[in-house]
């Protein structure tokens, strides 16, 4: 080839590559060099908007500025003096923007001297930006997992820890970095055999295991509630185990107290004849009892289960008074619906019944759904006057609720004496003397000896225990108690008697297993489909997969119909997010467009899916369902795998926290709640409400700790115009209803404005009227709510008669991580606030209330 065609294919190379390449004339002087720039190819003018003619005969300083091009000539002459190639990067400012950049200069030497400079250059700004934005996500996911109330750790194939969050470490009383302990380091032997244990299942199965285990702690045995799961890395092997722990100890003895006090209700609803109606206020179906029908002398199968069944049975001049009683509960005048009145019997007589019900469910407008209640006959009270105690006696046997007696021993006259709650749970009649070699031949063989030894301890050293314990009752009957005892003294010290509790902890545990399993036959041409098809129904269970999608997880189309998923994909996160689709999706009733997901093979490669879900009835059984079509759009992009493998991480820990925890804690409120009507005494109740209160307080927490999980998942989502009377007055009613202790007013009508937010809206009102109650020193928080709209903005004043808060404090309570007021809580709540007004284009500050408190205002622009 020519000379001149060599340097017309080099030219053309030189205009046409994709990085930005110029050539810079070298110069010596007497004072140094001198750079002047001649050329630069097309892919450099469009990336900085310098063209040819405006960069030829210019030195840096010209063509970039003093500050700019000093730096840019000292690289050049770095370059000379190494007379070799060098790499830098660099931020540089042109007409075409401001941007990273990754520079390569090598020299050219003509006899001797280095005569030119050669440099390409990359834009690595998206890079830049990519990496920052890893590191934001990393630190917000550090900050949620140290401020989880759930203990959460890392272990390596070996058993050494890598990873402890805050909860764990206090949980172990760990001081020190545990990066490198082992089990061994932190528990008694069997302890650490059963952990290896458990750990060994699942790196061998690679399934998630979830296990309740006893944990000695510094501060006592706590019950937990533990998951572990497999942690896989890039080629599919399992290189780890993840752990997440909550504590369930005051849920199991909740769980307990509540299951004694539905066997006690089961029981006494057998025991006297109770009928019983349970009223669907939407439809005004109601299901009754046999002993309903029967007290009517009817068979069940004639009684219809709808209410006019029981309205036309009332006697007529009855029907008016019942049905104004029934009105005044259901408009919440009265705590119960209570009456008597008479019902036609089979046989056309009429007989007098109580009626006794309560609405238990209302709908989010506050309208009854369903109201529960009982039957009884109280006939022959009604005629004879002289049996009225006895019924008395017996709805208060219906109605009693806590199993918790107490007992006194007396040392000096050797004497027992027991409640009448304590004659009945060992089934004894009342009037009837125990001693004390009587009550220790209750415990059940195998527990006398522990009991004989806790009650020689205390009358000896004065040692009080608690314990757990098998009785046989009377009637052969084997039951679980808790039985407690503490030392009672005299002034010299001695010990001269025993005075303790005794409650009733039967565990009785029913479950209920049910599998619906319906499969449809689709099997028609989709086997040609080179996409992956598919239909799943609610419980995760495939009912069609075509070939594409069983050769996905090695395996065939029969093979994967009729297993879940957990079963089938090789890797568990791919399986939580598929899941979390695919229910959205039948929840919703729309379809829904994936744009991009990934799944792990049976050969353990990683595939980018593009997946289309819709919501399909099963023909057969209209069961819900989702079918969906995936099509394979893998681009090998190793960073952004790395960033969606830690968003999923962030994903399962905010399904923990939304589902798991706070699924329970409702379990726990709801029931302690029930338990809290039927106590008998005002301590009682007391204990009741401080579980209820601390409930709705740790709710209160992982609803706060979701909402800032919502936000850091969120990318790029998009505000619209919302209503701000809407999302403040539903908050306010939500705190009114949800909070005892607190009285909100409001100044004027709330404004008809729209601003510019998203879902996340209702977070910034709650979490502002729940700070205003909790940090509330006060018996009764009086939270007052006002508003004020100016040409293009609302302002939000949410004021409380609390403690108030120093000025020094006013800006730090809104930073990351920061606990205000004392606070026991995570800190991150009003993080949340200033993150989202922020993210609204608003403010929010703080300023001091008179006489006393704190004034948070909140300012948002308002929606044209």
């Amino acid at each position: 080839m020519a000379d001149g065609e060599v340097d017309t294919v080099y030219e053309a190379i030189f205009r046409e590559i994709d990085d930005a390449v110029f050539l810079v004339d070298v110069e010596q002087t007497g004072d140094g060099y001198e750079f002047t720039f001649q050329q630069n190819n097309t892919a450099h003018q469009d990336q900085t908007g310098f063209t040819e003619d405006a960069m030829r005969g210019q030195t840096p300083r010209e063509l970039l500025g003093d500050e700019q091009g000093a730096a840019v000539a000292e690289n050049y002459r770095r370059c000379i003096e190494q007379g070799e190639t060098i790499e830098y990067e660099e931020q540089l400012t042109f007409p075409g923007g401001t941007g990273y950049w990754q520079t390569k200069l090598t020299p050219i030497t003509e006899e001797g001297t280095i005569t030119r400079i050669v440099g390409v250059a990359r834009d690595i700004t998206e890079q830049k930006e990519q990496e920052r934005a890893h590191q934001r996500t990393y630190r917000r996911f550090q900050t949620v997992l140290e401020t989880m109330s759930a203990a959460v750790f890392l272990k390596d194939a070996d058993g050494r820890y890598l990873l402890m969050n805050q909860a764990c470490r206090d949980l172990f009383d760990v001081e020190e970095d545990p990066v490198g302990m082992t089990d061994e380091d932190l528990f008694p032997e069997e302890i650490a055999e059963q952990a290896r244990s458990d750990d060994s299942q699942v790196l061998q199965s690679g399934e998630q295991i979830e296990l309740e285990e006893t944990i000695p702690t510094p501060a006592g045995e706590s019950v937990r509630l533990t998951r572990k799961s497999p942690v896989y890395d890039d080629e599919g092997s399992i290189v780890a185990v993840c752990g997440v722990s909550t504590n369930i100890t005051e849920q199991k003895e909740g769980e307990r107290a509540l299951q004694q006090l539905k066997d006690r209700l089961e029981l006494a609803v057998e025991g006297a004849q109770l009928g019983i109606w349970d009223w669907d206020m939407t439809t005004d179906e109601v299901e009754f009892n046999e002993q309903w029908a029967r007290m009517l002398g009817h068979e069940p199968d004639e009684i219809e289960p709808h209410l006019e069944e029981w309205e036309r049975r009332v006697h007529p001049d009855d029907l008016g008074p019942v049905e104004g009683a029934l009105s005044e509960h259901i408009d919440g005048e009265s705590t119960y619906y209570d009456t008597e009145h008479r019902m036609r019997t089979a046989t056309g007589e009429w007989k007098w019944i109580r009626d006794i019900g309560k609405v238990v469910e209302r709908d989010a407008d506050g309208e009854p759904v369903r109201a529960v209640g009982i039957h009884l006959d109280i006939d022959d009270r009604k005629r004879r006057e002289e049996e009225l105690e006895r019924t008395r006696e017996l709805i208060e046997r219906t109605q009693e609720s806590a199993s918790i007696g107490w007992w006194e021993v007396d040392l000096i006259d050797e004497s027992l004496t027991w409640s009448d709650e304590v004659y009945r749970i060992h089934g004894v009649p009342v009037d009837e003397s125990v001693d004390l070699e009587e009550a220790v031949d209750f415990y059940h063989p195998d527990d006398r000896e522990a009991i004989q030894t806790a009650f020689d301890r205390l009358t000896e050293e004065g040692e009080p225990y608690d314990l757990e314990l098998r009785i046989v009752t009377a009637s052969g009957q084997t039951r679980w108690v808790r039985a407690i005892g503490d030392p009672q003294f005299d002034d010299a010290g001695d010990v001269v008697g025993a005075l303790g509790l005794f409650q009733d902890i039967t565990e009785r545990k029913e479950y209920e297993i049910a599998l619906e399993a319906t499969r449809e036959e689709l099997r028609k041409i989709i086997d040609l489909v080179p996409d992956l098809v598919f239909v799943k129904n609610r419980g995760g269970e495939y009912l069609l997969a075509n070939e594409a999608t069983a050769e996905a997880y090695g395996k065939t189309p029969e093979e994967v119909e009729g297993h879940s998923e957990a079963e089938i994909i090789p890797d568990a996160e791919d399986s939580s997010e598929f899941r979390q689709d695919d229910l959205e999706v039948i929840e919703s009733g729309e379809p829904k467009a994936i744009g991009e997901e990934t799944l792990t093979t049976a050969a353990g490669k990683t595939r980018i899916l593009q997946t289309v879900k819709i919501p399909y009835k099963v023909p057969e059984t209209g069961e819900d369902a989702v079918l969906g079509y995936a099509r394979d759009v893998t681009e090998l992009k190793e960073y952004e795998r790395t960033l969606e493998q830690q968003r999923d991480s962030l994903t399962l820990l905010n399904q923990v926290v939304r589902h798991d925890i706070r699924n329970q804690l409702m379990v726990v409120e709801s029931y302690t709640e029930l338990l809290e009507d039927s106590l008998p005494d005002d301590q009682s109740r007391t204990y009741a409400r401080t579980v209820i209160e601390a409930a709705k307080q740790a709710a209160e927490i992982t609803e706060t700790a979701k909402d800032v999980t919502d936000v850091l998942l969120q990318v790029g989502a998009d505000r619209t115009p919302m209503s701000l009377r809407d999302e403040l007055s539903e908050q306010i009613e939500r705190i009114r209803s949800d909070q005892d202790r607190a009285t909100v007013s409001v100044d004027g009508a709330i404004p008809d404005v729209r601003v510019l937010a998203d879902d996340m809206l209702e977070s910034v009102f709650r979490n502002l009227l729940t700070n205003a109650v909790v940090h509330n020193n006060n018996d009764v928080a009086e939270i007052a709510v006002s508003t004020r709209v100016t040409d293009d903005s609302v302002r939000v004043s949410i004021a409380d008669n609390g403690p108030g808060i120093a000025d020094k404090h006013k800006e730090q309570i809104f930073k990351e991580g920061e606990k205000g007021l004392e606070s026991g809580g995570t800190g991150i709540g009003l993080y949340l606030v200033k993150t989202l007004v922020g993210k609204y284009g608003g403010d929010v500050w703080v300023e001091d209330n008179e006489p006393t408190g704190s004034v948070f205002v909140v300012e948002l622009p308002i929606v044209d």
